[in-house]
């Protein structure tokens, strides 16, 4: 169901950055539900905005995205 895959995805999002869920729920949320933007947003302490933005010039991939 979709709660088991948003709880799910805020696991994820906890497990890649070592933030609360709340803090997980919270980027989740800015970056409409996207993992890869909420990790990536976290991580670099960025808006969702400039994490898309990070995503899309590295092709995807968060490592690189977190190097940009």
């Amino acid at each position: 169901t979709n709660t088991k895959l948003r709880a799910r995805v805020r696991r994820i999002v906890c497990q890649a950055t070592g933030a609360s869920p709340e803090q997980a729920e919270a980027a989740l949320a800015d970056a409409d539900g996207e993992a890869k933007v909420a990790i990536v947003a976290l991580l670099a302490d960025l808006d969702a905005a400039s994490a898309r933005a990070r995503l899309e010039t590295a092709g995807g991939d968060i490592r690189k995205a977190l190097v940009v």
